[in-house]
């Protein structure tokens, strides 16, 4: 049986192997394949434009050239459409470029680029001599610059060749793809069960995505623990922003009302545990405990000896740290009480120590600042919060932060004369 070897000269220029080269002669021959690259590609392309104008692809039982294409080359037929659309390009309107690329001057990339911005020119200014002249500029800086940066120059190009064409061509530019933006805008929201998260997918106008990131960017900035990091990951902040937005959006009153009613978060208590929000979703309790450190709350009692009938019932205490109660605690804590947080008093929520769940009060020696980052951290378990003996806020870390758990403190916070 014959045997077959690899040759370590695979992929050699005249059979010289790569590693025996000099670094010279290594560079000339590596510039030498992408020439011969580029000047293949210019084969193919010329090849897939003959077969298209011999309408190849339908007689072969395709629906046109570029699904044909994508079958005889293995390629994905979007790729197999942008060949087709070059090709046809360099063919009837580009041929210095299709001579550049030819002789492997330029790259297939490059072209795309040249024929990008040639197709941009409006149809009432871009005259034969206009587009040659784009064209020829584009091929002289396609020589010193990679696709990326030639693209950019082509987007200014006009201010150029054509300095008093430039603002009238960028703003018919900008009316269409503001006008495509208007048109194809979407958010969707859609509730994985499987792994009880939201999935929010949208494609926002840039004044909408604009606001959204001015309002996001304050509240997503990072909030240093008493290590001096955020370890959230940036996309965790952004999420984290979006709550808080809502959440003040909701407290503010500033959401028209549903269906006669203030738009509010429902979260439904039954006495057999049962936890779910108006729409039927299940929460933990440690995520009720959290809503219910600032949330209303009513008593809905349907007794079971008079089926039909609803009774309402309220808190007979206060709960909510409103008025001059949270005046106080604004005035002692100074805004997010956690050790090395600086988050503002209007950034915050008011907090129970002991949960009102539990039978704590609604009191300054029962309350603590906390932003909605920390919030969540203490109702996670690992930190503890606790009002000292001089009447101060005190977090205690986890054991595996410090084994001792000493008491820390934000730096705002000093004892009381």
């Amino acid at each position: 049986m014959e045997s077959t070897t690899c040759s370590n000269t695979i992929g050699t220029a005249d059979g010289v192997s790569a590693w025996s080269m000099s670094d010279d002669q290594l560079t000339t021959a590596l510039l030498d394949n992408q020439t011969a690259l580029n000047q293949h590609e210019a084969r193919r392309l010329e090849l897939i434009r003959e077969a298209d104008s011999r309408n190849l692809g339908v007689t072969a039982g395709a629906a046109n050239t570029a699904q044909w294409v994508a079958g005889v080359l293995r390629v994905p037929t979007a790729e197999a459409g942008a060949m087709v659309k070059l090709a046809s390009h360099l063919d009837a309107e580009l041929p210095a470029t299709a001579q550049a690329l030819a002789s492997g001057e330029i790259s297939v990339p490059h072209a795309r680029v040249i024929s990008r911005v040639v197709t941009m020119l409006p149809s009432h200014i871009a005259t034969p001599e206009l587009r040659s002249e784009v064209e020829a500029t584009l091929l002289k800086n396609a020589a010193a610059f990679d696709p990326k940066v030639l693209s950019k120059v082509g987007n200014r190009l006009l201010e150029t060749v054509a300095p008093d064409l430039a603002d009238q061509v960028l703003e018919l530019k900008l009316k269409q793809e503001e006008a495509s933006a208007e048109r194809d805008r979407f958010l969707r929201m859609s509730f994985d069960a499987t792994s009880g998260t939201w999935r929010v997918t949208a494609r926002l106008p840039k004044v909408v995505g604009e606001r959204l990131k001015l309002v996001l960017d304050p509240l997503a900035a990072p909030q240093p623990g008493p290590d001096g990091r955020d370890t959230r990951f940036p996309e965790q902040r952004n999420v984290d922003a979006l709550d808080e937005a809502c959440r003040r959006l909701l407290a503010e009153r500033l959401v028209p009302s549903h269906g006669g009613n203030p738009t509010q978060l429902v979260v439904t208590v039954t006495q057999t545990g049962g936890r779910t929000l108006h729409t039927g979703i299940e929460l933990s309790r440690k995520i009720v405990d959290q809503l219910m450190c600032e949330a209303d709350r009513t008593f809905l009692v349907k007794p079971e000896d008079q089926p039909g009938r609803v009774s309402i019932l309220t808190d007979a205490q206060q709960r909510l740290f409103q008025g001059k109660l949270r005046r106080l605690l604004e005035l002692r804590d100074g805004g997010c009480a956690f050790p090395g947080c600086d988050r503002p008093p209007g950034w915050c929520h008011a907090h129970h120590v002991t949960p009102w769940s539990k039978g704590g009060s609604t009191t300054r020696d029962n309350g603590v600042l906390l932003c909605g980052y920390h919030h969540r951290l203490i109702h996670q378990g690992a930190w503890q919060v606790r009002i000292a003996l001089d009447g101060l806020p005190e977090f205690l870390p986890p054991d595996w932060i410090d084994p001792h758990q000493r008491p820390l403190r934000n730096h705002r916070l000093t004892p009381a004369a």
